[in-house]
């Protein structure tokens, strides 16, 4: 079995890895057209744009791997029911779910992969990427600070072992809203709440507006009466670091967004609902090129194939099916994020469903 078992995954690794080529060449191209005014503005160097875009690349690979897995699950199973293969395996003894062993121990293998890349690899490819843009392409202008857009839910360490977050910043006119800042003890228990609606950098400190101070026992409890302050000069980083404190959730690591959601569950209810969701597709995404092996497998076996048209027909239900597949897991994504559904079901729910349809045609 072992040389069956190496002929189906030379079968399947063969178009995957030319579509996995493919998709990264094909998004290289247009993202770069969509660039070329600005490469050509500045005048931006090529081994700048080498760099910006080999750091692209396990962005691309996480986010086209299920489509490959698909297309060449769809081709090869297509192309091994059309030559009679899979029924001659069949003749021989061999049932359709050990012929289908090696496409399941490669979703498997693509699932530990993709979740070390994105562990791993993402977080710090994707920083270098978005730094080469905001300091080369976006912002290579800077006699224009004002085309620089709102920096939204920045949270971070602060100096004095304080938790800051913001809804808001404003690097150009240096304008944070909507603040809310957590002093701790020797504890790690929040002694001081600190809301602010803005606090704005001027003369090189902080002007904080609208300014209402709880302190807090032990257990969390408001001790005393709230003070309500209308202006306050106070101590937070300065403009350019909260600029590097800005945080994008989708790029962070698995450790690193749980121990982010445990440190600010208490700031914005709204956003670690969001969050949750964000945390369980950490796990669900990686499995979604196994279901799809499982889905395109069920499909594929079940196509009556018409010659030359087998290619085509591959592709067009891979389409067809990835599109029916990200429909269903977007809009569970949107009602966990909106506390419709739990964070850890909304995330896991289309995996769930579609890779029971998968198993159910392929049994039937």
């Amino acid at each position: 079995m072992r040389i069956l078992d190496k002929y189906i995954a030379k079968y399947f690794l063969l178009p995957f890895l030319y579509c996995l080529a493919l998709f990264i060449v094909l998004y290289m191209i247009i993202d770069l057209f969509g660039l070329l005014d600005e490469i050509l503005k500045h005048n931006i160097r090529i081994p700048i744009l080498l760099e910006y875009y080999l750091s692209m690349i396990p962005l691309i690979i996480i986010q086209t791997t299920p489509v490959a897995s698909l297309i060449s699950i769809m081709y090869v199973l297509g192309n091994m029911n059309k030559f009679g293969e899979i029924t001659a395996m069949r003749a021989a003894g061999i049932n359709i779910y050990r012929i289908l062993m090696p496409f399941i121990y490669i979703g498997l293998a693509i699932t530990m992969l993709i979740f070390a890349v994105s562990e791993k690899v993402l977080p710090y490819s994707m920083r270098k990427a978005e730094s080469i843009k905001e300091n080369y392409i976006d912002n290579a202008d800077k006699d224009k600070p004002s085309n620089k857009k709102l920096i939204s839910n920045i949270a971070f360490y602060g100096r004095n072992n304080r938790l800051v977050f913001i809804d808001n910043f404003d690097p150009s006119n240096k304008i944070a809203m909507g603040i809310t800042i957590l002093e701790q003890d020797k504890k790690d228990n929040v002694s001081l709440k600190i809301n602010a609606h803005e606090a704005k950098w001027t003369d090189g400190k902080w002007i904080f507006s609208s300014v209402l101070m709880y302190k807090l026992d032990d257990k969390g409890m408001v001790v005393g009466t709230p003070e309500f302050i209308r202006e306050k000069p106070m101590t937070m980083e300065k403009p350019k670091d909260l600029i590097s404190k800005g945080t994008n959730y989708e790029y962070m690591s698995f450790r690193d967004l749980f121990s982010y959601i445990k440190n600010f569950s208490e700031t914005s209810p709204k956003l670690i609902t969001r969050l949750r969701v964000d945390l369980h597709q950490k796990i669900s995404l990686p499995f979604v090129s196994l279901i799809v092996i499982l889905i395109g497998a069920g499909f594929a076996l079940k196509v009556k194939q018409r010659g030359k048209a087998t290619a085509l027909i591959g592709i067009g239900a891979s389409i067809v099916i990835g599109f029916i597949y990200y429909a269903f897991m977007a809009s569970f994504i949107a009602l966990g994020k909106s506390g419709v559904l739990p964070a850890a079901l909304s995330a896991h729910l289309a995996n769930i469903l579609f890779g029971l349809i998968g198993i159910i045609l392929i049994r039937n």
